[in-house]
This record gives C-alpha cells, sequence and structure tokens, in this order.
C-alpha cells in the first residue's frame, strides 16, 4: 500500500530532515508509534480530528503524548507541525510514507512469503538472500502461513508478485484442460 501524495510531500521533507541530523530511524520509530497509539485509541484519534476542540488543547495533549513516549525534538517539531495544520488525522498514512522513503534511501527492500506450512529458519534465510541478490536491497521478510495455497510459495516484494503456489499451477492446469475441452 503506498501513501498518498501529501503525505508522502510531508514524509518526505521530514525524512530529509532526519537523516541531515542522523536521525532517520528514530524518528521513525516515533512516527509508528504515535500513529499507533492513534490507530488503537479511537477516542484520541476522535479528539484529534475534531474541530471543536481548541488547537491549545490538541497542543497540550500531544505534548503530554509526545513527552510519554520521549520522542526526539525533532519528532515533537514534526508532530506539531502536522497538528497546525489539521494533517493528524493523516498521520497513519504519513509515517507509511516516512518508512516507504526511509527504506528506499537505506536500499531495503520488504518482502511477503506466504506459503502453505511454516518455513523452517533456514529456508527462510535462503529465501531472504536470494530475494537481497534478486533486488540489490537488504530485505526484510514477513512470513505468513495460508494453507489454502496447497504448497509451493507467494513471494510479493513490493507491487510485485512471484506465484509459485501450488493452487495457482493446479489453476492453470485445470484451464488449459478446459481450453482444450472446447476445441
Amino acid at each position: 500500500m503506498r501513501a498518498g501524495g501529501l503525505s508522502r510531500r510531508y514524509a518526505k521533507a521530514l525524512v530529509d530532515v532526519a537523516a541531515d541530523q542522523q536521525v532517520l530511524e528514530a524518528v521513525g520509530r516515533d512516527l509508528h508509534t504515535v500513529a499507533e497509539t492513534m490507530k488503537r485509541n479511537r477516542e484520541a484519534a476522535t479528539f484529534f480530528a475534531s474541530p471543536a476542540v481548541p488547537l491549545t488543547d490538541k497542543r497540550r495533549v500531544l505534548q503530554a503524548i509526545a513527552g510519554g513516549i520521549g520522542v526526539k525534538p525533532l519528532s515533537a517539531k514534526f508532530l506539531n507541525l502536522v497538528l497546525e495544520k489539521r494533517r493528524f488525522p493523516y498521520l497513519g498514512e504519513i509515517a507509511l510514507a516516512y518508512e516507504e522513503l526511509t527504506d528506499e534511501r537505506l536500499g531495503r527492500g520488504k518482502a511477503t512469503v506466504t506459503s502453505a506450512v511454516p518455513l523452517s529458519e533456514p529456508i527462510l534465510h535462503g529465501l531472504k538472500e536470494r530475494l537481497r541478490i534478486a533486488t540489490g536491497k537488504e530485505i526484510y521478510l514477513e512470513a505468513r502461513v495460508d494453507p489454502a495455497i496447497v504448497g509451493g510459495l507467494v513471494a510479493q516484494i513490493g507491487s510485485t508478485i512471484y506465484d509459485g503456489s501450488l493452487r495457482t499451477q493446479l489453476k492453470k492446469v485445470r484451464e488449459r484442460l478446459l481450453k482444450n475441452e472446447h476445441h
């Protein structure tokens, strides 16, 4: 999932400044933590989104949250800017865009591998290494289990999907058989 244009612009500006200040990863953690807090706490999200709540009250609560989490000064400044510009409801998108842009800048990629049964650590390590070689990026691998694929693997890197599942292979065989049956 890619973040919207406005969220990416905010995130890009923050990534540039955070990289200059050498706090790229720490600011990312801060954004993620605050965004997750908002996602888990509907009352807080509603509070910050409400036009009826005065900005001074929102600033005070945000300062308490940021202080409780121990965010970096740059993160606190950015969160206040987002609040002032009335973009706080988009914080989750901004955090996602920040993570994507940070990964791009640091040459990292995320991959999801789905298998019918849990994969062993040596197999996961081998997959991660093959994906690193194929993409030229350091890969963060998320392993999922979905018995519906029957066997084989489905790997997704960004928007690219490599489907080597038995389910898909059986579907293709079925389609070929049905196609030949009609000729």
